[in-house]
């Protein structure tokens, strides 16, 4: 098991470089274990090596070359990271994509990117002019110990990309040498606090779940895949591997295996991952009484983490604290200072509600919430600066009501956006749910009933599934587009 500040990384200038020093260690350790409906298989690094190098000649038979940048958009995630891995090797650098997204929008951010082509085992997306079916490997004759990584520490290595949740997502390159050191500060520096062989669920292009198999790649750790489309009882058992020792979720996920334990009346006298040294809830507010009980149910390792694509991991909340101060999402890490500031950058005091800023490494940011500390240094998110709304003069903040909407109508998901009203001066507030539509007479019903006229939506629309971005958060932006764009399917309450 390993735990944080314990284990020692290597001195080379890249992930890959750092990756090869792996193989030469310990060649035979698996990399990869891998679940699906055939079984269960494994992938040692050596193996790992040798699918890199048969990317690579397939990607230059295609004609890609250094310093090109490359989009990836494949459902096979473990394919996608030796087509990392290889791009890097010709020094090409990589763009993720999320596979789900529309063809357009794959195309504008591999545009914004500058991006040569883009490729994807999809074929849903290689349909789409601009998007090339990907390469399959060559001879693995051809490529024995062929296998090497320039150094370029100043060379783009990765695209770190924000979650697109309330906008376009915003493109940050980062260097080989700032991507190593980033993944270093991961493993030593105590900032993701325990770690070890990860369970991992998530689509790469969510740029956590690149991290920790960066991390992992270049550390003898093991990485142990669930399908792309998984289902509870896969993840379950995922989870439940004896060599099983960390998890990332983002809440939907944490939140929907809690509801499949208690179905399947697996709910035992202590939490069913005891073995995890950490469950890390990232990606949105898991709160109150649903971390409570997702604590006491899946782990007492679980934690929950406050970040930003532009500074990472900003606070964290764990053990007893989760107890105390359940509605928090903790103290700020050591290097992370925060202020509190009103809309003209000014401090506020504790307990007052403002624009969160923090401070690290010598420049501020904000992530774009709204929150407070307390008296104690815990902080406090009350939502996203574009999820407050206003109508007759009452303020919304938008999880909030997106709560009561999914107690009242019973749904697992919901999100409340807001459109112009015909007059131009109030919002029009409308809650998206996740259901069939066949439900919409008596959620109606149910929100006519039980919700007051001061914070009922006014408008309501109901989607088999909401679009979602690829740490699995509402894309709320996407969403409004899809309203706006099929107004018939919005009903008045």
């Amino acid at each position: 098991m390993m735990h944080k500040g314990q284990c020692q990384m290597h001195a080379p200038e890249t992930i890959g470089a750092a990756f090869l020093k792996q193989v030469e260690i310990n060649p035979g350790a698996i990399l990869f274990e891998t679940r699906s409906g055939t079984g269960i298989g494994s992938l040692t690094y050596a193996d790992f090596k040798m699918r890199i190098e048969l990317t690579m000649l397939a990607f230059a038979g295609k004609g890609v070359a250094a310093g090109q940048v490359v989009g990836l958009a494949n459902t096979n995630q473990i394919d996608t990271f030796a087509a990392i891995l290889a791009l890097w090797a010709l020094g090409a650098s990589p763009l993720v994509l999320d596979f789900r997204s529309p063809p357009s929008d794959i195309l504008e951010r591999a545009g914004r990117a500058r991006a040569v082509c883009v490729f994807s085992d999809f074929r849903k997306l290689t349909q789409n002019e601009g998007i090339l079916e990907s390469p399959r490997g060559g001879q693995a004759t051809q490529t024995s110990g062929e296998l090497v990584f320039p150094a370029t520490p100043h060379v783009t290595a990765d695209f770190i990309m924000s979650s697109g949740t309330t906008g376009v997502p915003k493109l940050h390159p980062v260097s080989h040498e700032e991507l190593l050191s980033a993944t270093d500060r991961m493993a030593t520096g105590g900032e993701r606090g325990d770690w070890g062989n990860a369970v991992s669920c998530l689509n790469l292009s969510f740029p956590g779940t690149r991290y920790i198999w960066y991390r992992n790649a270049i550390s003898g750790r093991k990485i142990i895949t669930v399908p792309v489309f998984f289902d509870y009882g896969e993840l379950d058992a995922a989870l439940l591997h004896e060599d099983a020792e960390e998890a990332t979720l983002p809440p939907v996920l944490i939140r929907g295996l809690v509801q499949h334990i208690k179905a399947q009346g697996l709910v035992g006298n202590r939490p069913r991952y005891d073995r995890l040294v950490k469950m890390q809830s990232i990606g949105g507010p898991l709160l109150g009484s649903v971390l409570t009980e997702a604590k006491s149910i899946l782990s007492d390792k679980l934690c929950v983490t406050y970040s930003s694509t532009q500074t990472g991991i900003i606070s964290r909340l764990e053990g007893d604290a989760i107890d105390s101060y359940p509605t928090s999402v903790g103290k700020p890490l050591p290097h992370h200072h925060i202020r509190i500031v009103d809309d003209e950058g000014c401090p506020l005091p504790n307990n007052q509600v403002g624009h969160i800023e923090t401070q690290v490494n010598g420049s501020a940011a904000r992530p774009g919430d709204r929150g407070y500390l307390d008296d104690e240094g815990y902080l406090y998110v009350v939502g996203r600066v574009q999820e407050y709304f206003c109508r007759n003069g009452v303020s919304f903040n938008a999880p909030d009501l997106e709560n009561r909407v999914q107690e009242v109508t019973g749904a697992a998901l919901c999100c409340i956006i807001s459109s112009p009203s015909e007059a131009g001066d109030d919002d029009q507030i409308v809650a998206v749910i996740e259901a069939e539509p066949s439900n919409l007479s008596d959620f109606k019903t149910r929100l006519r009933a039980q919700l007051s006229p001061l914070t009922r939506p006014d408008r309501i629309v109901l989607m088999p599934v909401l679009p979602k971005t690829s740490g699995l958060k509402v894309a709320r932006a996407h969403l409004q587009q899809e309203i706006k764009d099929n107004p018939e399917t919005c009903h008045v309450i």
